[in-house]
């Protein structure tokens, strides 16, 4: 079974920084990818129920985009990456992703995300699992930072 990077995204800035990272970190331990979107059901979906079936459809179709944006950012890197879409909370559905996939050995993802706070240092998301490190979470995880602060913003592993 061939180890792999799971890298959480969301579809924002910070969440591409990620996937940059995921890449960049995939090709130098030759590790696999696989991208992981959240879709958090009843934090977005309309109690209304004939506008819940629109709201639903909606979300599975910007799921998608945001998973085939990842895909061909890997395949710019001449990596794959498989992909998947959950629907839940982020954090739960991110660790019950790792705990269930004996091949992840790290996760990868953006310290804040599409609703992140404006002067929050790390967003719940990201907060809430790093916080599992260790103890339901069985491996480690890289919290990327925004890379937006500063024009010339790259992040490169040495």
């Amino acid at each position: 079974m061939a180890k792999k990077i799971l890298v959480a995204t969301d579809g924002s800035d910070q969440a591409k920084d990620a996937i940059s990272l995921a890449i960049q970190l995939a090709e130098k331990q030759g590790l696999g990818l696989v991208a992981l979107r959240v879709v958090d059901v009843d934090r977005y979906a309309s109690e209304f129920e004939a506008v819940r079936d629109v709201v639903m459809r909606e979300l599975a179709e910007q799921a998608q985009r945001i998973l085939d944006d990842a895909k061909a950012q890997a395949e710019a890197a001449g990596l794959s990456l498989d992909s998947q879409v959950r629907h839940g909370d982020s954090s739960r559905e991110i660790i019950r992703f790792a705990q269930e996939n004996d091949d992840v050995v790290m996760i990868v993802m953006g310290a804040s995300g599409r609703r992140q706070l404006g002067r929050q240092l790390i967003g719940s998301t990201a907060e809430r699992v790093v916080r599992q490190v260790g103890r339901d979470l069985p491996c480690a995880v890289v919290v990327v930072p925004s890379l937006a602060t500063t024009p010339d913003a790259r992040l490169k592993l040495a």
